[in-house]
């Protein structure tokens, strides 16, 4: 029986029936020839393809057929496509990461290294602040799985003039309004949970935060981060501060985070 050969052999049962179909019907068990049309482009073609993408992370499938034609590779939009995936590549949305200066990258590294021995417990013992404001249209790039927070492959974000500040309420905040804030509300926080622990404050420092979709009034603002807000579990906020030590190993430059 099937099941005795499959044991034997080390494979399914099911391809053990398909191959005794297939001896059945031919007599034999060897592949035959794939009769499919041929490739439209050889290997040093398909390079050419990998070197305009990589050159241009945001081009587009009819730019990158121009490009190609150029350099002598007659292709359509699909194949272009097609020959990409084959490589890994995806025409994703950039990821949006702050626009970091080598100076920025310097003082990120110059912190990860005096915090490289800190433990989760001592990550426990600061406060990290942030806020978010409303996203713009997308950027697509050409990137593989492994590449997706290449310098490259992400869209540059920075400081906007207006923005809605958010940090645990809703308001539109000056710099007084959130001291205010901070004296009135997080350094009595601080105290009721930490005691005479001594406790660092991480005010967010970045560019942008958080994106947020765009919406039509405050009241529908208000209810949107309402609701995501009590979607944060605390599972959710502890795996973050485990995660500082690996974000510690991007030396100053982007993480997923």
């Amino acid at each position: 029986p099937s099941c005795m050969v499959a044991k034997d052999v080390g494979c399914s049962q099911s391809a053990v029936s398909k191959i005794w179909t297939k001896y059945k019907q031919r007599g034999m068990v060897v592949k035959t020839k794939c009769t499919s049309r041929p490739r439209k482009t050889s290997k040093c073609q398909d390079k050419q393809l990998k070197a305009i993408c990589l050159e241009n992370r945001k081009i587009t499938t009819k730019q990158m057929k121009h490009k190609s034609e150029e350099a002598g590779v007659d292709v359509c939009d699909r194949t272009v496509k097609n020959r990409l995936k084959d490589m890994g590549f995806q025409y994703r949305k950039a990821k949006r990461k702050p626009a970091l200066t080598p100076k920025h990258k310097r003082t990120r590294l110059q912190r990860a290294k005096e915090r490289q021995s800190w433990t989760v417990d001592d990550w426990m013992k600061v406060i990290f602040s942030d806020y978010g404001q409303g996203d713009d249209a997308g950027t697509f790039v050409w990137c593989r799985s492994s590449e997706i927070y290449e310098e490259a492959c992400l869209k540059k974000t920075t400081k906007f003039p207006q923005s809605l500040m958010i940090w645990g309420c809703i308001s539109s905040i000056n710099a007084q309004v959130y001291i205010d804030i901070l004296d009135s509300f997080l350094i009595p926080s601080i105290e009721q949970m930490f005691g005479d622990d001594e406790i660092i404050f991480q005010d967010d420092k970045n560019s942008e935060g958080i994106p947020w979709r765009a919406l039509t009034c405050k009241a529908d603002l208000a209810t949107a981060i309402k609701e995501s807000w009590h979607q944060i579990d605390a599972e959710y906020c502890l795996s973050l501060i485990k995660s500082m030590p690996q974000r510690l190993k991007a030396k100053g430059g982007a993480t997923k985070y």
